[in-house]
C-alpha cells in the first residue's frame, strides 16, 4: 500500500498525506483526489447501470430516417405503440427524401432508414419491407370511378395535380410517363399530398398518390380511389451501413414496423 501511494504521489507531484504522531491524515490535495475519485467510482458505476438499461430498453436514443410519405401515413401508430412500450427510449424521426435518408445512414445521421428501392449506394445494405401502391384520387362521381381498373393513358386524359419538381414522387412519375410516351395535363404542381388531396376533393383535377395516404378519405366518401393497371408498385425497404449493426432498439422498433406492416400492408416479400 505506501508503494502504491508513493508512486502516486510521484506521478501527481505532490504529496497526499501527511503524518501527525500516530496519524495519517489527509492532505488538501489528497482530499480532493479523495472527492473527485469517488466521483469517478460513481460515474463507472452509473455507466455500467445505463449500459444494463440499454439491454432493457429502459433509456437510450434511437434516430430514423425516411420520407414524408412514410413518417405521415405509416409510421404513426408504430411510433406510439414503440414510445407506449418504451417511455425511456428517445425516439426521433427525420423527414427526408429517399436520396438523403441513404446519405444520412452511411454517415451516421441516423441509426437506420426507410427509403424507395433499388439504392444504389455500396455503403448500405438494403432489406425489403412492403411495397406502397400509388392510385389516382378523383371527385366522387367523376366518370374514372366507372371503370374500376384504368391505365395511365386513361388518367391523363384529365387535368392532374402533381406534386412539385424535385421530389422523388414527381421524378418517378415523370419517367413513367416518358417511357410510356405519355404527356399529362399539368393542371397545378402543389408541395404536399394533404393540398393534393383536398383540391381533388373540390374538383380541381385527379391526382397520382400512394394508396395508404388516402384511406380515411376515401372510406369516408370524400374521394374516390381507382387503381392504375400499367403503374410500377413502389419497393419501400430498410437502409443499414455495412459495416455497422443495429441496437437493441432498433431491432424492436424494426418488430413493430414489421407487426404492422403484415396488417396493413398485405403484399409482403417472401
Amino acid at each position: 500500500m505506501s508503494l502504491q501511494v508513493k508512486a502516486l504521489e510521484t506521478e501527481l507531484g505532490i504529496r497526499l498525506f501527511e503524518r501527525q504522531g500516530k496519524q495519517v491524515l489527509l492532505t488538501d490535495a489528497g482530499r480532493l483526489l479523495y472527492e473527485r475519485s469517488e466521483e469517478v467510482l460513481d460515474l463507472v458505476a452509473r455507466v455500467y447501470q445505463d449500459i444494463a438499461s440499454l439491454g432493457e430498453l429502459k433509456t437510450g436514443r434511437l434516430r430514423v430516417g425516411t420520407s414524408d410519405t412514410n413518417c405521415a401515413y405509416v409510421l404513426p401508430p408504430v411510433v406510439k405503440a414503440f414510445r407506449e412500450a418504451y417511455p425511456g427510449i428517445d425516439l426521433r424521426l427525420t423527414d427526408r427524401m429517399s436520396a438523403e435518408v441513404v446519405r444520412l445512414v452511411f454517415e451516421g445521421g441516423v441509426d437506420f432508414g426507410l427509403a424507395t428501392l433499388p439504392v444504389a449506394e455500396s455503403r448500405v445494405t438494403t432489406e425489403f419491407l412492403f411495397v406502397r401502391d400509388d392510385v389516382v384520387i378523383c371527385p366522387m362521381g367523376h366518370p374514372l370511378t366507372l371503370l374500376g381498373q384504368i391505365s395511365l393513358h386513361q388518367v391523363i386524359a384529365y387535368p392532374m395535380l402533381m406534386l412539385e419538381q424535385g421530389s422523388t414522387s414527381r421524378a418517378l412519375l415523370d419517367r413513367v410517363l416518358h417511357q410510356a410516351g405519355l404527356t399529362a395535363q399539368v393542371a397545378m404542381e402543389l408541395g404536399s399530398i394533404e393540398v393534393m388531396k383536398r383540391f381533388v376533393e373540390i374538383g380541381l383535377g385527379v391526382a397520382l398518390v400512394p394508396e395508404v395516404a388516402v384511406r380515411e378519405e376515401v372510406l369516408a366518401k370524400r374521394i374516390a380511389a381507382v387503381r392504375v393497371v400499367d403503374l410500377p408498385v413502389r419497393e419501400v425497404g430498410l437502409v443499414q451501413r455495412r459495416s455497422g449493426h443495429l441496437s437493441r432498439a432498433a431491432e424492436v422498433f424494426l418488430e413493430f414496423l414489421k407487426a404492422h406492416l403484415v396488417t396493413h400492408f398485405p403484399v409482403q416479400g417472401d
